[in-house]
């Protein structure tokens, strides 16, 4: 268990995961320290932090970044878990408080107690409602939210994030890749009432989707099943020898503007707060030799490339640009 502690506090010191850069050490003596422990050399890290926080007066300005610092070196998790909270509890009004939290935020995530790591990004959130951080923390938001089975969290957090990450296209991107859930479950429920509101037109033209059900279907217009029915006009008798007229079938209506049976599927490559990076992200697409659109929803510009006819070619697609283009594209289906 030591070691797997250990383990982790190390990997929380590199930060190797997705969103998670954070503010960077400014005294000389702490950057010193955080590199050392990063090439291996944990205690004597450790060593000198501790000498530079006993002979700091606890109220100096560069108190609290060295209790970060220390809980950044820390040896074992639980080490760096108490040295974050003593930072975002004891010293809340410095501008180390919100990396705590973030940092015990993506503690909590890693050890996957959902609960804990909820609790400090709504506080993050209510505690720090400017704070230049809250982009990044919509990555672990978003994570943790849908790992915890709490979609509807997840996507607020993460449209909050995409609106305020700006300028920041690997952040971006990371974000745009996790949202993309939420359109699916947009689209999903799109799709559901689509065909919910056409099974009701056909059974209201008499089709046999609703013949199966034994009445027919109810309207706004209908009398109710207490009521004495009003006959139905007797059709004119023609005469004799004639043909009788076919009666027409009645076809369901599609969804306006969405050809029958037609989908293309686009490549998101970006997602970005201001029309110039779009523009940017744009240029290299075409650059490509791709037709590229820029959707604006939510918020944000989407940059999309290509039209598909299968989901595959896309996805064949979507592989080549993160090789030339770096950054998460993913598939977009269009009607």
């Amino acid at each position: 268990m030591r070691t797997l502690l250990r383990g982790l506090a190390a990997a929380l010191l590199g930060l190797g995961a997705a969103g998670s850069a954070l503010r960077a050490q400014t005294d000389p003596r702490l950057v010193a320290a955080v590199r050392a422990a990063q090439e291996g050399g944990g205690d004597s890290a450790r060593t000198s932090v501790e000498r530079l926080l006993a002979a700091t007066p606890p109220g100096d300005t560069l108190y609290p970044q060295i209790l970060y610092t220390q809980a950044m070196v820390a040896g074992t998790a639980g080490d760096m878990r108490r040295l974050l909270q003593r930072v975002s509890v004891e010293y809340v009004t410095s501008s180390w408080a919100d990396d705590a939290l973030l940092r015990l935020v993506q503690l909590d995530y890693a050890v996957r107690n959902f609960d804990g790591a909820g609790r400090n990004l709504e506080r993050l959130k209510v505690d720090f409602p400017v704070s230049p951080l809250l982009a990044q923390a919509a990555y672990w938001a978003g994570r943790t939210y849908f790992d915890s089975n709490n979609p509807a969290a997840a996507c607020r957090w993460l449209a909050d994030g995409m609106a305020q990450a700006q300028n920041d296209v690997e952040l971006q991107n990371q974000l745009s890749y996790l949202y993309q859930r939420c359109d699916l479950r947009a689209d999903t429920g799109a799709q559901t009432a689509t065909a919910d509101s056409a099974r009701i037109d056909s059974g209201a033209a008499g089709t046999p989707g609703a013949a199966s059900t034994g009445a027919p279907p109810l309207t706004s217009g209908s009398p109710s099943p207490t009521a004495t029915p009003t006959p139905a006009p007797t059709a004119p008798t023609p005469p004799a020898g004639a043909t009788p007229a076919p009666t027409p079938t009645p076809v369901a209506p599609s969804p306006a503007g969405t050809p029958p049976g037609r989908t293309i599927y686009r490549v998101q490559v970006a997602a970005l707060g201001t029309r110039k990076g779009a523009d940017e992200a744009a240029r290299k697409a075409r650059g490509l030799g791709l037709t590229v659109v820029t959707v604006e929803e939510k918020g944000l510009y989407k940059v999309r490339a290509g039209a598909y006819p299968t989901r595959e070619a896309a996805q064949n697609a979507a592989a080549s640009l993160k090789a030339r283009l770096g950054g998460t594209p993913f598939v977009i289906a269009e009607p």
